[in-house]
């Protein structure tokens, strides 16, 4: 037989102990709350007997928590802070409308934002949140309105725009190179590989790299191994070793020089990147630009 439910007390009756408790009065409660003095000993009077305890001790000079009195007033101001909380975000977006928008983590810090500042240009009424996530995007359950995946069939359901095929291609600092000058970088230098677990098959690595190259891969050697592009990336940028790095990801780096290409061999990833929403999301406002701006970026919107 399942336990029975507990109920809540009025905020009516929180409110006027929360109200005595800070002021350590009743009588200045109840001035507050435009009650009677009695009004707000009654409430109180309820409030322990649902609790089963006493909240107060009664003094000349007004009120004193007891210690449950303590313990539950640091319960009720903290939900109290979570409801004005709350209130002031759903203000928020009723005045200021905002789109959320999911995205692999290295997507989002390596390609999205060194593009982030032009949207304001594009949609200056609208914010834009943005998520970073490896996990799937749930849109019944989570607030989001878009997603950038990695091939489509995790949202085989939702509306899909192409952003871009990408392709990896081997850089290095270029401390790096210049400490391996006159000497073989690929073959002597650490090569810094990429563990993306099951996805891990639709991201080229060294050995198809050096396959495709017609050349013997190097003899095993210390190397780095990281779970997250970005990670991998700014580990080249300091000189740690040689990577397979994505052209959309790297292409900051190589425009300020902290990576540069060390071949020009490159291959293609197995699938390419997706913007996905749900239908719903049109209904949004800023819904079209953000999907337009997107593709202006890739160059997939005509």
């Amino acid at each position: 037989m399942p336990a029975p439910q507990l109920r809540l007390p009025k905020i009516s009756v929180i409110n006027s102990f929360k109200a005595a408790a800070e002021l350590g009065s009743l009588a200045k409660a109840a001035a507050q709350l435009a009650l009677t003095p009695a009004a707000v000993s009654q409430q109180i009077r309820q409030l322990e007997e649902q609790l089963g305890s006493a909240l107060f001790v009664r003094t000349p000079n007004g009120v004193m928590l007891t210690e449950t009195g303590k313990e539950y007033l640091r319960y009720v101001t903290e939900a109290f802070d979570i409801l004005l909380l709350g209130q002031q975000n759903i203000r928020y977006a009723a005045a200021a409308p905002r789109l959320t928008l999911y995205s692999l983590p290295s997507l989002a810090t390596k390609w999205l934002l060194p593009e982030l500042h032009n949207w304001r240009a594009h949609c200056p009424d609208v914010d834009l949140a943005l998520h970073g996530t490896h996990t799937q995007v749930d849109f019944n359950t989570m607030h989001a309105d878009f997603v950038i995946c990695f091939g489509e069939e995790r949202y085989s359901q939702l509306e899909k725009q192409f952003l871009f095929h990408d392709e990896v291609l081997p850089v290095a600092s270029p401390e790096l190179v210049a400490r391996f000058q006159g000497r073989d970088l690929l073959n002597e230098a650490p090569l810094i590989h990429l563990d993306w677990g099951n996805e891990g098959r639709f991201l080229p690595d060294w050995r198809s790299w050096f396959q495709a190259k017609e050349r013997e891969e190097p003899q095993p050697q210390p190397s780095f191994i990281f779970n997250l592009t970005s990670l991998a990336l700014d580990a080249a940028v300091a000189g740690t070793g040689v990577v397979l790095g994505q052209r959309h990801l790297i292409a900051k780096e190589l425009a300020l020089g902290t990576l540069v290409v060390v071949d020009e061999l490159s291959l293609p990833l197995s699938k390419p990147y997706f913007l996905a929403w749900p239908q719903r999301t049109l209904s949004q406002p800023g819904s079209s630009q953000l999907i337009a701006w997107l593709g202006g970026i890739t160059g997939t919107d005509d």
